[in-house]
């Protein structure tokens, strides 16, 4: 029991010491922030005031010290007292023990404190800027002054950069003397803030100028300087192209007066500052420049061009005139004895068509030559399309005069493979003659004097009086292949006819021994002697006998050599 209350007094005595502890803190505490209140509440900038009040602002600059002075005596009389207030009364808190309600009125005294400082320096600031801009306006002012001055002095001594634009520039710079005069105004009656935004409005205006300067002298360089120049050369040299009867497709007085147009017109709204319009029309006028030189110096080239091939394109007309007229005798000739392609006949037609037509506009070109009526980049045109149609033509007649060739030699060959196929054809007669058979089967028989009329046709076709090459060329690739079968066929015939006399000669042994033989038998020399159906005759024996004897037809077989 004695051990409890020990620990009780314990306890009491810790928490005693505790607070005791926390009121030592707070009063600390309480201490620091009485000196902050005391620093603060100190009229500081009374001097700041009293210097702005002798400045004798008026305006803006005048509103802006008359809210910062009331607001400043607002922190003094109304705020400092209620933080004192509350600085006092957690003082007392604090002697009656009530430590934690004090710590924690502390904590809002705190943050009151360093907002009324803040709020304090802010007003300072804003008084000492308020207080430098007379100077800082002062100092602005001068230097835009000197600015001024100096891009007038610049616009008026070398207004001869700037052109129709000059007189816009100084409508400008008078515009800025005007808002420099209000400034010196503003600020002689002390409205500084006012006096700085017409300051700015002057610093904008002057560096605009000044960007305007460097975009006006090179579009005033090209429209006074470089463009009537180019126009010069080119008018004084298309003049003497004239006096040297050249002609030209295009209108160039009317472009050159189109380009002196456009000039015009952008030098006139350079003068009203219209930048966009003027770079764009410069740009077209560069184009349209560019363009008359181009013509005059295609024509001049074009000139040299023509005189200087008009000999060379003249001999070439002839030499494929001479090549055509030798392949017209050519074709005279072969077309006696010969039946010629259409589409080469057709094609020689075309090229004959397109020599004269050539012949005429050589003709024409060089007549406009001597009389002076030549444009002389539509006869470099002309001679150069002559120049390729003859090229085309040659070539042209180089293909029919190789198929010429090639029709004769085709003739050669024929007339060779032709005698080649009635030599197989002879040779398959013998071949079947000495089999010495009765008759020979229906379908070779057929075949046969099928070959035989195809080449009689051959040998017709090619002495005939006119040739027909392309068709007897076809007809010589369906006899070979039609005579290579017949040679086949011979062939097969052999094989069947000497199979079948052994075959019918070994099935005697059976004869007589079984009925269905014997009457197979039968049939099989009745086909071969009566039918001369060689096949059928082996295929009929050859049944028989692997019925009674399998494996003999094929021993047979492998003791004959066709």
């Amino acid at each position: 029991m004695s051990i409890i209350i020990i620990g009780i007094i314990l306890l009491v005595l810790v928490f005693l010491w505790y607070m005791w502890f926390l009121q030592k803190k707070n009063a600390g505490i309480l201490n620091s922030y009485k000196e902050r209140a005391d620093e603060l509440k100190k009229d500081k900038l009374t001097g700041k005031l009293r210097k702005l009040e002798d400045m004798k602002l008026a305006g803006a600059s005048r509103d802006q010290f008359s809210g910062l002075k009331s607001d400043y005596q607002k922190q003094l009389n109304e705020v400092v007292p209620t933080i004192l207030t509350a600085i006092r009364g957690a003082e007392y808190m604090n002697t009656q023990f009530k430590v934690f309600s004090s710590a924690k009125s502390l904590r809002k005294v705190d943050e009151s404190l360093t907002s009324l400082k803040e709020k304090i320096d802010s007003i300072s600031n804003s008084l000492d800027e308020l207080s430098k801009s007379d100077e800082l306006n002062a100092t602005q002012s001068e230097a835009l002054q000197q600015t001024y001055e100096d891009l007038r002095k610049e616009i008026l001594t070398q207004s001869f950069n700037y052109g129709t634009a000059a007189d816009k520039l100084e409508d400008e710079l008078t515009e800025i003397a005007g808002l420099l005069d209000k400034e010196t105004q503003l600020t002689e009656k002390g409205d500084h803030i006012e006096a700085s935004q017409y300051l700015d409005d002057v610093k904008i205006k002057l560096g605009l100028i000044t960007d305007q300067l460097k975009v006006i002298e090179p579009l005033h360089h090209e429209l006074n300087e470089v463009f009537p120049g180019q126009i010069e050369e080119i008018n004084s040299v298309y003049q003497k192209l004239l006096n040297q009867q050249f002609n030209f497709e295009e209108d160039i007085e009317a472009l050159i007066k189109e380009v002196q147009n456009s000039l015009d017109l952008a030098n006139s709204e350079l003068g009203e500052l219209n930048f966009d319009y003027v770079n764009n029309t410069n740009e077209e006028i560069r184009q349209n420049i560019d363009h008359l030189y181009d013509v005059l110096t295609i024509e001049i080239d074009a000139k040299q061009s023509v005189l200087k091939q008009q000999k060379p394109v003249l001999d070439y007309i002839n030499h494929a005139k001479f090549q055509h007229n030798r392949l017209d005798s050519r074709i005279q000739k072969l077309s006696v004895n010969y039946i010629l392609s259409e589409t080469d006949t057709k094609k020689f037609n075309e090229n004959l068509a397109a020599l004269n037509d050539i012949r005429t506009r050589y003709d024409q070109d060089v007549q406009n030559v001597a009389d002076k009526d030549s444009i002389f980049s539509k006869a470099e045109e002309d001679f150069k399309s002559i120049v390729s149609q003859l090229d085309d033509i040659e070539s042209s007649e180089k293909s029919i005069n190789d198929n010429f060739n090639q029709m004769l030699s085709s003739e050669r060959i024929a007339r060779n493979s032709v005698d080649k196929y009635a030599k197989r054809l002879e040779i398959q007669k013998k071949i079947v003659e000495q089999l010495r058979l009765k008759g020979l089967p229906d379908d070779y028989l057929d075949y046969f004097y099928m070959v035989y009329d195809e080449i009689t046709k051959l040998y017709n076709e090619l002495d005939a009086d006119q040739i027909n090459m392309e068709d007897i060329s076809k007809q010589v690739i369906v006899t070979q292949e039609d005579l290579d079968n017949l040679v086949q066929k011979t062939t097969d015939l052999k094989m069947n006819v000497k199979l079948a006399e052994k075959l019918l000669q070994y099935a005697n042994r059976y004869d007589n021994k079984d009925a269905e033989f014997t009457d197979q038998l039968g049939r099989a020399r009745s086909l071969f002697d009566d039918d001369y159906e060689y096949a059928d005759a082996v295929e009929t024996i050859s049944a028989a006998l692997e019925r009674v004897e399998a494996g003999s037809v094929e021993r047979i077989k492998e003791t004959i050599n066709a």
